[in-house]
């Protein structure tokens, strides 16, 4: 049996990687109202007519147009890790960056992206 980590976190009932992986979570879900992603969205953004959905979006790798739905918006530069304190003032910088530095990519392409640097983080 391994050995047992130590619970230092919230009334040491979480891990050190719970406790960041929390402080992760939270910050995450605070992009869903950052005012650049919404503008990175409109610009990728056309009208449709005739159909059920009011817009469509435009993928930046594979250049085809999507349901709302189906995209997701990408963080040019990886926001990276938190695993410590040290890592906080980067990972904010990178999540909460500007429009410019953000692209709507479709799912797959986004998927493939996030997989591509994956592989370069394990060879590095």
């Amino acid at each position: 049996m391994g050995k047992r980590v130590e619970r230092t976190r919230a009334g040491k009932t979480w891990t050190e990687a719970r406790y960041f992986s929390f402080i992760r979570s939270c910050l995450r879900a605070g992009m869903m109202r950052y005012p650049a992603k919404q503008q990175t969205l409109k610009k990728a953004e056309r009208t449709v007519t005739g159909k059920r959905h009011r817009y469509e979006y435009h993928c930046a790798t594979c250049k085809e147009w999507f349901q709302r739905k189906l995209v997701e918006v990408d963080h040019k530069v990886p926001a990276g890790t938190l695993k410590t304190f040290d890592d906080l003032p980067r990972f904010v910088s990178n999540l909460y960056c500007e429009p410019e530095d953000m692209q709507v990519l479709c799912k797959p392409c986004h998927q493939a992206k996030t997989n591509d640097e994956r592989e370069a983080r394990k060879k590095a």
